[in-house]
């Protein structure tokens, strides 16, 4: 965690760290974290048997073993944690688009192919990107000036400076020239922090690369928006009271005021309600639990918790269908 980074970097780390379940060591304890369509691994030291203790006094059950993982599940927002001797992987119906434990499991086993094994513009990509601070990988995206690409986008650190670089792997010949590149970054630099001012740019067969620099932050302080929580939230739904009720189970207390719920109508889809759902509390820690009636909002099909320092702003934290939902 870096304070003085550029707020685009403080932004990122806070929704990885807000997407993932809390197993007993915060996210500044991790070695390295990486986040996927099918999962999160974890890398980091820790006690297996601490980690555990932790997921079951938080709501997990204990699901037997898999490739001598031990494996946890619950089923409010289906999640699932394979727990091993330096490493956990954690997938959630929430956050991941094809949440697959097992193929995590396997892959780190060496029983899977990995990506860069079987896409040379991916291994090349990830080669140009190395091991920065952070970077995120979209193999699905076009470049600025409207070509398909894969995008690795990461930032690295010096004393003084950070150092944003987007890399862009072209998966056709058609490759634009460092101009037209300079030219679509000076009409929108949407990508890059706010302090950016000026780019390098460079072209290498099919892989360009785009380095900005951004000074730190004297005053080392992450905005608000972005001091997002590690928790693990439970959400159990009674049908026949018709009510919710919303448990912090297990990670950092939050400030009472910057919680609340929303609870998703089909009539509104896409529109977030911000309603206190700690009201005259001024924290919220381990154990607190709130309730949410749904006599007023009938057909709610899915109640989420939402986090928010005022205004327009708000950051979903997490959320469950109000029915239906099983094990993934």
């Amino acid at each position: 965690m870096r304070p003085e980074a550029p707020p685009l970097f403080a932004a990122r780390q806070a929704y990885d760290k807000a997407a993932l379940d809390y197993f007993g060591i915060g996210f500044e304890r991790y070695d390295h974290f990486v986040d996927s369509v099918f999962g999160s691994v974890i890398e980091a030291s820790f006690e297996r048997s601490s980690v555990g203790r932790t997921l079951t006094e938080s709501g997990y059950a204990r699901s037997g073993a898999y490739r001598g993982y031990d494996v946890f599940v619950r089923n409010d927002g289906p999640r699932r944690v394979a727990v091993g001797d330096d490493a956990i992987v954690f997938t959630s119906a929430n956050h991941h688009d094809e949440p697959n434990l097992e193929a995590l499991v396997d892959t780190g086993a060496g029983e899977r192919p990995r990506y860069h094994e079987v896409d040379s513009d991916f291994e090349q990509l990830t080669a140009a990107a190395g091991g920065p601070s952070h970077v995120g990988v979209n193999t699905t995206i076009h470049d600025p000036t409207g070509r398909p690409a894969m995008l690795a986008d990461g930032f690295r650190f010096d004393r003084n400076n950070a150092y944003q670089v987007v890399n862009y792997q072209y998966t056709t010949d058609r490759v634009p020239t460092k101009e037209a590149i300079e030219s679509a970054f000076r009409r929108e630099h949407y990508r890059f922090a706010d302090a950016a001012e000026t780019f390098d740019v460079y072209v290498d067969g099919r892989l360009a690369t785009v380095e900005t620099r951004v000074p730190l932050r004297p005053d080392g302080e992450i905005d608000p928006r972005y001091r997002l929580p590690q928790v693990t939230w439970g959400l159990a739904y009674d049908e026949a009271s018709d009510r919710v009720t919303v448990r912090h189970e297990a990670g950092e207390t939050v400030p009472a005021d910057r919680l609340f719920y929303d609870l998703s109508l089909p009539e509104a889809p896409g529109r977030v309600e911000k309603k206190p759902l700690w009201p005259g509390a001024e924290t919220v820690a381990p154990g607190a639990e709130a309730t949410i009636d749904l006599g007023d909002s009938p057909g709610a099909d899915r109640a989420s918790v939402v986090y928010s320092i005022g205004g327009t702003h708000f950051a979903v934290l997490f959320g469950r269908e109000l029915g239906g939902e099983t094990d993934a």
